[in-house]
Formats: C-alpha cells, sequence, structure tokens
C-alpha cells in the first residue's frame, strides 16, 4: 500500500476505517477491495501496485488493522459493513465502483451490490461465488453434516471452532502454528487439516510437527507482519464474520434484501482456484440455476485459497482484461 494514500474516517455507526486510496489523472474505473479472513488491506499489496491506471479504495474491514474491532457479532451485519462503505466512498466524492473481494471480502463485496445496487458497476469474487441468501437460521453442524453426506467430508468443519469462546485465545497463543495451517503446501492440506472436525484445533496444540509452506509464504516478512499484527489485534473482532454468519446476525441482514436484488445486473467475474475446496468453479452452479447471475464470466487459476498472495500478477491481467473488455470506451 505504499503508493497509496493513507486515511481514517469515523463513520455513522462510531467505528474508525482505516483506508487506502490513490486517484490518478485520467483514471478508469474506481475498484473497491474487500479482503477476508484473516487479512487486512495488505492482501491486495500485489495485485493493485499493477492496477495503476484505476482509482482504488482498499479498507482494513472491519475488525482488522487500524480499523475499528468491535467483538458484537452484530456490529458485522452486511446492512452496517455495506453503509460503512458507502460512506467512505461519499467522502471521497466516488459514485459508482468495481466491488471486488475475496473470502469473506467476497460476501462483503456481493451484499455491497445487493444493499446499493447504484453504487457498483461491476462484481469480481475470488475464491469464494455468489451466494445465495440462507433460507432458515444457521445451523453449522446440520450444514457440515450435510456436506459429509454429500460431498465426503465436512467443508465448514473449521468454523465449528471458530464460533467457540477458547479459539481467539488459542489461535494468539499459537499464532506461527496458525500461520503454518493458513498456508501448509501438502497436497490436501485444506482438507485434511480444514476439512475434518477438531483437526485444526489439534494443529494448533500439538507443535510436535511442521509442515513446508507455500512459496509465497516462506516470505519472512510475510510471517512477521502477521504474528505481530495478531500478537497486537487478536482474534476477537475477525472471528465475529463467522459468529454473524452462523447466528441470527447474516440471516436477518438478507432478509431485507428484496428478491430483485438479489440479481447481479451488473457484469460478474468469477475467479475460482483449482486448488481451494471452497472456491471451485462449479460452486457457482446454484446461482446459476437460480437466474441470478446472467452476465457472469468465468476462469479458473491454479492456485490455492490465499490466490492475492500466490498469483497477485495474474490476477491483475485477468481484472485489467475483464475491465477492458467490459468498459472499452474507458
Amino acid at each position: 500500500m505504499d503508493s497509496l494514500q493513507h486515511k481514517t474516517l469515523k463513520t455513522s455507526r462510531g467505528f474508525t476505517y482505516s483506508y487506502y486510496v490513490s486517484n490518478p489523472a485520467g483514471a478508469k474505473q474506481t475498484l473497491l477491495f474487500q479482503h477476508g479472513f484473516p487479512d487486512d488491506a495488505r492482501l491486495w499489496d500485489g495485485i493493485v501496485r499493477k492496477l495503476t491506471d484505476y482509482r482504488l479504495v482498499v479498507p482494513d474491514l472491519l475488525g482488522y488493522s487500524g480499523t475499528s474491532k468491535p467483538t458484537d457479532p452484530a456490529a458485522y451485519s452486511y446492512t452496517g459493513q455495506t453503509q460503512d462503505l458507502v460512506e467512505i466512498l461519499d467522502a471521497e466524492g466516488i459514485g459508482k465502483v468495481v466491488s471486488v473481494g475475496h473470502d469473506w471480502g467476497s460476501f462483503v463485496a456481493q451484499r455491497f451490490y445487493n444493499h446499493h445496487r447504484d453504487r457498483v458497476e461491476a462484481l469480481i469474487l475470488l475464491n469464494v461465488p455468489y451466494s445465495l441468501p440462507s433460507e432458515s437460521p444457521p445451523d453449522l453442524k446440520q450444514i457440515n453434516d450435510y456436506l459429509e453426506q454429500t460431498i465426503g467430508f465436512p467443508a465448514l468443519a473449521y468454523q465449528e471452532f471458530f464460533i467457540t469462546d477458547e479459539a481467539p485465545a488459542l489461535l494468539k497463543a499459537h499464532l506461527d502454528r496458525f500461520y503454518q495451517a493458513l498456508h501448509g503446501s501438502p497436497d490436501g492440506w485444506v482438507k485434511k487439516l480444514w476439512g475434518a472436525r477438531g483437526k485444526l484445533r489439534s494443529w494448533l496444540v500439538d507443535e510436535s510437527q511442521e509442515v513446508e509452506l507455500l512459496s509465497y509464504a516462506q516470505n519472512p516478512e510475510l510471517r512477521r507482519t502477521f504474528i505481530e499484527r495478531f500478537q497486537r489485534d487478536g482474534f476477537e473482532g475477525p472471528l465475529c464474520y463467522y459468529k454473524a454468519q452462523n447466528s441470527a446476525v447474516q440471516y436477518e441482514s438478507d432478509k431485507t434484501l428484496g428478491p430483485d436484488s438479489l440479481v447481479v445486473q451488473v457484469p460478474l467475474f468469477f475467479i475460482a482456484c483449482t486448488g481451494d475446496p471452497i472456491g471451485e468453479i462449479d460452486l457457482m452452479g446454484p446461482a446459476k440455476e437460480k437466474g441470478l447471475v446472467p452476465d457472469l464470466e468465468e476462469v479458473s487459476i491454479d492456485s490455492r485459497h490465499w490466490s492475492p498472495l500466490e498469483k497477485p500478477d495474474e490476477i491483475a491481467v485477468l481484472i485489467a482484461s475483464f475491465l477492458e473488455k467490459r468498459f472499452p470506451s474507458h
């Protein structure tokens, strides 16, 4: 983010946001980048440095780094978060944006469109496809049981740990172990550790084994800044994303959306990843079947879940090519 200007804004909800902006002369579209767990604005470093022709807005989302870190999951409702982002755009004098998201930021980016369609001219989602609102209050155990029956493993097993009272302290006490859990390189690592009940917690507390890291994660600076950030900030805020999703918070927020707002009437670009069990290209299927993504373009790249860290150059080229094709007059 060194080439962007750093700013802060206190929103009408009383939260202070840290964000980065650029406004080059003759800029093309404005891109709003929304990171996920457990990242911050710097997730996008390798991508935004390649997109210098665009106006950029890159916030630390609620719960992270220089932004406020409320510990009440209700504060993380999509209704509230997307309004916060509107206020940042208003403060910058920005009308429409291309809403870009990865991981939980993909959900925020989607709901930013759903709640504020007049502010979005395209939607770009990394690893997490367009997701339909739940038709009933969530039951995480039931969801994982269903996934185990249908795809052979409980893909969201790690979330059962993340929503426990002990998770924030355990993660903070074993930061290097958690870093390895996030970025381990063995084939099937994600499914083995994250898609099996109890395995992630066991990995954190059992320090008898190490794992080889993916090449990008071997960067000592990335590892150091991750550990320092969470030694300082803790996980109480970031884990609220999981608590809000697996309680009534996001269910009630999504109930405020009318059926028309769920149809994505702007160009949508989904960047799927072959090495990510929750980011595969066929996961867009339900939205396609319901006719919610009529102007969809998809591509699949060879990457694990943290694609902005693993393949930033490739993603930057894909984003620029998509925008040049869809907005040729710019």
